[in-house]
């Protein structure tokens, strides 16, 4: 699967929110060594918000036509914008399987009419004007949000949270972990895969909430579960599981459910005849490319290396 995915670059755009939106499909596609994401860019001219110039092509000039399209706005309404944007915007809706506005951007999509009825975050103007000026649209007071075919998000780093959430609703959600892992050390400065430390039976019995999170991931490696879904299941917040995770194991609750899965997967490479995509199956990867580069990247090997060993 290969998705053109077009990023309309508004005047004033911030060039965080097109790092953070972009950074995400460029990883996607190392990460499972295939071009999932063909990224096509689109300006009107003019300039990035920090004074970097953005290229002059046109929406009418794609072809062939793209899957996605996504407006990058900034912090503010965008300005000098050709009289018929509206009705262009209007016109390419339809071609497109999902459309987003990224900061300001969802604001054109708004005066477009194209919001209306969905759920969306607007970012640009108090959220007095926003409620007042587009009363069709259901406005949260998320970072980020997607409803159907239509992502909005209020820009920054708040992109790059919305994109790996929209990858992995596309990809998978083993993709969507390699992909937070994957910022989350470049930011940090962490290893590749921390295995964090043991469970022992004193914290066990002194923390059931976490003993219990450990023992679903256990359970649960053929389908993984979201964050969300373990730390439901043993009614914590997410933000808590994580930091009994960090106190006690020393790493965090998606990298220990990795490990978990990559030592399986890792005994089944070295101890079954089983093929080795259904090896990946088994233990949650929905792609053989991206089971065999996490693989390397944690043991140093790819899976077939290691059953040669």
């Amino acid at each position: 699967m290969s998705l053109r995915v077009g990023l309309l670059l508004l005047p004033g755009a911030s060039a965080l929110t097109y790092a953070a939106a972009v950074e995400p499909m460029q990883a996607a596609n190392r990460l499972l060594g295939e071009t999932c994401f063909s990224i096509e860019h689109l300006g009107l001219g003019a300039a990035f918000g920090s004074g970097l110039p953005i290229p002059q092509t046109p929406l009418d000039r794609c072809d062939p036509p793209l899957d996605w399209l996504l407006l990058v706005g900034g912090h503010a309404p965008p300005r000098e914008l050709p009289d018929d944007f509206v009705e262009q915007l209007n016109h390419h809706a339809d071609g497109v399987s999902m459309m987003g506005g990224l900061a300001s951007g969802g604001l054109l999509l708004a005066e477009a009419g194209l919001l209306d009825g969905y759920r969306a975050a607007l970012h640009g103007l108090p959220t007095s004007q926003l409620r007042e000026r587009f009363p069709a649209i259901r406005q949260t007071e998320d970072v980020f949000c997607v409803d159907r075919n239509r992502l909005t998000c209020r820009g920054a780093t708040a992109a790059q949270d919305l994109m790996i959430w929209t990858i992995g609703r596309e990809l998978g959600r083993d993709v969507a972990e390699a992909l937070a892992q994957w910022f989350v050390r470049e930011r940090v400065g962490e290893p590749e895969l921390g295995g964090g430390a043991e469970l022992d039976q004193a914290t066990r019995a002194e923390q059931p909430a976490l003993a219990e999170a450990v023992d679903l991931m256990f359970a649960n490696i053929e389908e993984p579960l979201s964050g969300d879904d373990i730390a439901g299941h043993v009614n914590l917040s997410r933000r808590q599981l994580e930091r009994l995770f960090r106190k006690y194991l020393d790493t965090v609750p998606s990298r220990y459910y990795l490990k978990i899965r990559l030592d399986r997967a890792r005994e089944l490479v070295r101890n079954s005849a089983l093929s080795l995509t259904d090896i990946a199956l088994s233990c949650g990867f929905s792609s053989g490319a991206h089971f065999s580069t996490t693989y390397r990247n944690a043991f140093g090997l790819t899976p077939s290396e290691d059953r040669e060993v």
